[in-house]
């Protein structure tokens, strides 16, 4: 019997990963079963049009990167009005500013990535991957938590802008989903459906492309029908680096190159350290401050799938829709990025890329490997992915931690501001000789990310840990 683990964001997305394994599939259709189904029912963090970023390692192969990441659209000549969509501003932390509606919307990659990952990889049929969302979103599933919390913010000045989307977040009688309330999406499990029985390329080259690209066109949009059916996966070799003895492999995006900067800065100081909090602060403060020179991101929706059989198999993936468009297309159950709307990836306008050209992101899976063990490890959270993930690896790599104790242990974030560096924590971080202002937080909160992993020890046996701060939940099945 062949055991798997899938770590996700919500225990539906989770479960889904389960039934494909359980089907017989290894752990690349568990982790593509479960993206799917985190686009079903985990609304406001992710959907079926966003972008999604994976690093994935076939037991005894070198791992892989694979980029589904948003592309700049304009192919057809289209530009968007207005450029990068309608401002609105949403009342998320201190205030966030974004752009929405039909212009917003980049190129989405993630349907192609998944695609490339369980063709290349996987041992089950296209539609039997498939399977487990369509029968999530016609069956139903229990309102997540953090998608509750963040329609609170967006629903309103975001999800109200279509009937489709909305209906996705309000009851028919206008009042907003519950958290726990069963939700069912017909158009999106037809939509599924299709791409089950046509393949993903129904997506991007078939009837669902033309009604995607033809409506957001003739609503100011600037992704039209050309720059679906162009759009190309990228598959690379990742970024790497040693730490503690083990090989780690994540992206070349933003926030990796940021991970590798704090991963490194944080193994030069030893663990229970009296100066040790006061250390790793300056080193995420070095980092960030070089990262925002590059780019800053705030962005709340995002999701991670993180999967592990025990051959060895492993995937990471990350997949976001920005802030969202509030654009789901008529006759569909498609909701679709704002990438191009987030002005903190696009400072100064989506005109400075060309058409085809990959968004900036935060994004950075990882996988890392020593002797016969394996971690797939990854976040959610926007400019805190990088921090989050590198204090748990820490949690991992230096202090030997279990996995539900490495994602459970307390969290801090610098940021930079006009008036100088901020410190933000959670309970349990030692602050003293931290000489920085800081905001102190009386739990563990959504704001310091949502950390998953699937973990293959070097005795064979699988471990896992789910983010209590956005609802995950690592789960193991068996199949004969």
């Amino acid at each position: 019997m062949a055991h798997t683990l899938v770590a996700a964001g919500t225990r539906s997305a989770a479960q889904t990963g389960l039934i494909a394994a359980q089907a017989g599939g290894n752990a690349i259709d568990a982790a593509v079963a479960a993206v799917m189904g985190s686009w079903v029912c985990e609304p406001g963090m992710t959907a079926l049009g966003s972008a999604a970023i994976a690093i994935v390692q076939p037991a005894g192969e070198r791992p892989v990167l694979i980029d589904g990441l948003t592309a700049m659209p304009g192919l057809g000549g289209h530009t968007g009005q207005p450029p990068g969509g309608q401002q609105i501003t949403m009342p998320y932390g201190p205030g966030v500013v974004t752009g929405v509606g039909p212009a917003s919307v980049a190129v989405p990659g993630g349907l192609a990535a998944i695609d490339l990952l369980q063709r290349r990889w996987g041992e089950l049929s296209w539609g039997e991957t498939v399977e487990p969302a369509i029968k999530l979103a016609c069956e139903g599933f229990p309102f997540p938590d953090v998608s509750a919390a963040y329609m609170a913010l967006s629903g309103e000045p975001i999800y109200d802008l279509t009937e489709g989307s909305r209906a996705v977040w309000r009851r028919p009688d206008g009042h907003p989903r519950a958290a726990g309330e069963r939700t069912m999406l017909p158009m999106l499990a037809a939509d599924l459906q299709t791409i089950a029985q046509d393949g993903a390329e129904v997506f991007y080259t078939g009837a669902l492309a033309e009604k995607i690209g033809n409506w957001l066109v003739a609503h100011g949009g600037a992704c039209g029908p050309e720059d679906l059916a162009a759009y190309t996966v990228g598959v690379r070799e990742p970024g790497r680096f040693n730490d503690h003895g083990w090989t780690v492999s994540t992206t070349d995006t933003i926030g990796g190159v940021a991970l590798i900067e704090m991963v490194a800065g944080f193994a030069g100081i030893p663990t229970g350290d009296g100066d040790e909090s006061a250390r790793m602060v300056e080193v995420m403060l070095a980092a960030v401050a070089r990262r925002d020179e590059m780019l800053r991101n705030t962005s709340a929706s995002t999701t991670q799938i993180c999967a592990i059989d025990e051959y060895g198999n492993a995937c990471s993936i990350t997949t976001s829709t920005g802030y969202g468009s509030g654009i789901m297309v008529p006759d569909t159950g498609i909701m679709l990025n704002n990438m191009l709307g987030e002005l903190e990836l696009l400072p100064h306008g989506p005109g400075v890329l060309k058409p085809g050209e990959r968004l900036p992101s935060n994004m950075t899976p990882m996988i890392a490997t020593c002797d016969h063990a394996v971690v797939a490890l990854g976040a959610a959270g926007a400019d805190r992915i990088a921090p989050s993930i590198a204090q748990t690896w820490r949690g991992i790599a230096a202090r030997e931690e279990h996995a539900q104790v490495a994602v459970e242990s307390s969290r801090f974030h610098v940021r930079i501001t006009a008036d100088g560096p901020i410190i933000d924590f959670e309970p349990g971080f030692d602050a003293i000789g931290v000489q920085m202002p800081h905001n102190s937080f009386d739990a563990l909160h959504m704001y310091f990310g949502g950390v998953q992993i699937a973990m293959r020890n070097e005795d064979g046996t699988l471990e896992g840990g789910g983010d209590p701060r956005r609802g995950g939940v690592a789960l193991c099945s068996m199949q004969e």
